[in-house]
């Protein structure tokens, strides 16, 4: 027998709900089984593509290796002016992320995510699928970022918590990134659900 809806909550509020929680717009509109069922899914999809590839696969856009926000820097010329000429850097230690320039000269032009979003989005598609996960993709970017720092006074810089490379890298980053886009069917179905007439 198929659930029917059991509450008047508004299309807004089940869509938001659906983001935060993955299965919570099914629970605002009263399908408990679904509910659970989707969330249960979707959540153990996410850990699963983190146990297989590492925590390390979260990987937001304008974020370096390291675990520093990427920055662009501008370059002068030989007379001191500034010229169209941009760079990315992505810091090493605190101390580069506090003072990213290549020549004295040089501008900070800002972080490279503020400043070119599509081209950091672009080079990363995959965040676009993870992030529709809603905050357990916001958290784990969180540790991921802060794993990612180096070992201190580490020559080269090595980074605490190494990132996986090949294939487990890539199937941790396709679980992760088909769970979020298993949740945005969700979150289509719910708000669906949720404009229909109440039974």
């Amino acid at each position: 027998m198929a659930e029917t809806r059991s509450s008047s909550a508004s299309i807004p509020i089940v869509v938001i709900l659906a983001w935060l929680i993955p299965g919570g717009g099914y629970f605002a509109i009263g399908q408990r089984t679904r509910a659970i069922t989707a969330g249960v899914s979707i959540v153990a999809l996410f850990l699963a593509g983190i146990l297989i590839g590492g925590i390390r696969i979260m990987d937001p856009p304008g974020w370096g290796q390291y675990g520093y926000m990427a920055e662009l820097v501008q370059h002068t010329n030989r007379q001191h002016e500034l010229v169209n000429l941009y760079t990315r850097v992505e810091p090493a230690s605190a101390e580069e992320a506090r003072d990213p320039h290549e020549d004295d000269n040089d501008v900070v032009a800002g972080p490279a995510l503020f400043r070119q979003p599509v081209v950091e989005l672009g080079d990363k598609p995959w965040y676009v699928g993870q992030i529709l996960c809603g905050p357990i993709t916001l958290l784990s970017s969180a540790i991921s970022i802060s794993a990612a720092h180096p070992v201190a006074n580490s020559v080269p810089p090595t980074e605490t918590w190494p990132s996986s490379h090949s294939r487990s890298w890539e199937i941790g980053a396709l679980y992760t990134s088909v769970a979020g886009m298993l949740n945005l069917l969700v979150i289509i179905d719910s708000a669906q659900r949720a404009g229909q007439p109440k039974q």
